[in-house]
């Protein structure tokens, strides 16, 4: 029998896999479980860790976790779902095979193999957030370095880097105050905690971020008005761009929140373009780059909107909790998906956590590797477990073909100047990445309304108010802010309820959530 020893502690080190930067930190365990983390000075952030990786412990034992397999809200057992996942193998040519977040490279390989030897054919991203475009920096180049930020003389940020990747703000803070003439471009639609440490703040017009790149990087756009569409003026445009291709020294930081742009394949284009043409890098923050199938997810889904595919398996944490306006559009289509939460209503298999495996993820530094030195929770399963249990044959695969986007550049950016000059009747709702905000399990969502609007709708801070979109309906809390222009609202997107307002397009096969027209009324 074993005694408890309340004095008894261990440390297991590990990476933070909850976005692109790796922190190192320790998890405490004492004779009870999970004590909390340890923060580990010689780690590459120093010990600093985010709220993510500070609350690395509240994932792993969280009152939500999902450890035992669930089907229209009851338990079920693992027999049960063995044979019915043998039972839709039964029948490849009706399958489609996806995953989104929370798996490894490792996880990546043995789907493809396992898809090859089970026949089949439909394997494809469910990971939907618009970061998924930056991978094509993670593939180009050797991974760029925080001490390129110290060697800079210029450096042009995208988005809330500091909201969404906080450990980065030292350093960024550190370099700008270092040389008066160290000079920080911030862009973005709105006013954020990174654009309050700018030298220049672009505050351009909501969802026009990659107009502004294209304009930067010289392109020609046809013949829009670049300063009118944008709200930033030409004189400032031409100058920006001239003062940057010119520094000795310079770097592209950029994140990218969902729906927060109209087209984040443009947004990444331009991107390239502005790079290219000022000879600088980029350095890309993201939670999850995503991992490719043979098809888009937009392949997949009009195969099932003629019954094509019946059944859809997904492995990560993400779909379809997190997208339910995508599975609006499908009837009959029966999904079989793994999950790290309870979620009301949905089926899921129990999945361990990045935090709990072995292998390999991707950073913005380059691959880390993950220990799994944590043991998973009881009742959860990692992906080859769930493979090995479905049975058939495993191929050796040595990746994947991705299908090829072919980008008209003059029809991209004439939707993205029609939508972002659209008249709305209601309001103008954009996506935040803030990090204490990460899937709910800290903050409640709140919406950001300029005090201008809020005295129309007759509301103040902690006031609990309706959003509707024509995808669903939530209720939130304000905070008057005027970080959002007029006529523009704003909220972190990390609760499905929260998610489901946003629009989606699907161009070209791939699907992208959008800044979406909302109305808003008070709780009575």
């Amino acid at each position: 029998m074993k005694i408890i020893d309340p004095e008894t502690k261990s440390v297991i080190k590990t990476i933070c896999p909850f976005c692109s930067f790796g922190c190192e930190f320790g998890v405490v365990f004492d004779d009870f479980g999970v004590k909390g983390v340890e923060y580990l000075s010689d780690g590459n952030t120093g010990g600093r860790l985010c709220p993510r990786g500070s609350a690395a412990g509240v994932f792993l034992n969280h009152p939500r976790r999902l450890t035992v397999p669930v089907k229209s809200g009851r338990a079920v057992d693992w027999v049960r779902i063995k044979q019915e996942l043998k039972d839709i193998l039964a029948k490849p040519d009706k399958v489609a095979v996806c995953f989104d977040r929370n798996i490894t490279e490792e996880e990546h390989q043995a789907i493809l193999g396992f898809c090859k030897g089970a026949g089949i054919s439909h394997i494809a991203s469910t990971y939907f957030e618009p970061e998924r475009f930056f991978k094509v920096f993670i593939k180009r180049r050797k991974p760029v370095g925080l001490d390129q930020i110290d060697r800079a003389q210029q450096i042009v940020v995208l988005g809330d880097p500091f909201n969404q990747a906080p450990m980065i703000s030292k350093t960024l803070i550190n370099w700008k105050l270092s040389d008066r003439k160290n000079r920080l471009v911030v862009i973005d639609s709105i006013n954020t905690h990174t654009a309050g440490f700018a030298t220049d703040f672009l505050k351009v017009r909501a969802g026009t971020e990659p107009l502004l790149l294209l304009g930067l990087a010289r392109e020609k756009s046809g013949d829009i008005d670049l300063a009118g569409t944008t709200g930033i003026e030409s004189s400032i445009i031409d100058e920006v761009s001239q003062s940057f291709k010119s520094a000795e020294n310079g770097l592209i930081i950029v994140s990218l929140a969902f729906g927060h742009t109209y087209d984040p394949v443009l947004f990444t284009e331009a991107l390239i373009r502005f790079s290219k043409f000022s000879g600088k890098p980029v350095m890309p923050l993201f939670e999850f780059i995503g991992f490719p199938g043979n098809e888009h997810f937009g392949a997949v889904y009009n195969l099932i909107k003629k019954r094509k595919i019946k059944y859809l398996i997904n492995f990560g944490e993400l779909f379809p909790y997190y997208y339910p306006q995508v599975l609006k559009g499908v009837k009959g289509l029966n999904v079989c998906a793994t999950s790290t939460l309870k979620f009301d209503g949905i089926d899921g298999l129990p999945a361990v956590l990045n935090l709990e495996k072995e292998g390999t993820i991707i950073t913005t530094f380059g691959p880390a590797k993950l220990s799994g030195e944590i043991k998973p929770a009881s009742g959860t399963m990692d992906v080859k477990a769930l493979l090995d249990m479905m049975g058939g044959v495993t191929k050796k695969v040595s990746g994947i073909n991705e299908p090829e986007l072919k980008i008209d550049l003059k029809e991209r950016i004439g939707a993205v100047v029609e939508k972002s000059t659209k008249k709305t009747r209601g309001y103008l709702l954009l996506g935040e990445k803030i990090a204490f905000n990460f899937m709910g399990f800290f903050e409640t969502p709140q919406l950001k309304i300029n005090p201008v609007d809020g005295e129309e709708l007759k509301v103040r801070t902690g006031d609990r108010v309706y959003v509707q979109s024509k995808n669903g309906l939530a209720e939130v809390v304000v905070k008057l802010s005027i970080d959002v222009p007029c006529g523009v609202v704003s909220i972190p997107a990390e609760t499905p309820d929260v998610r489901e307002l946003f629009d989606f397009e699907i161009h070209q096969e791939l699907v992208n959530f959008e800044p979406t027209e909302v109305k808003i009324w008070k709780k009575e």
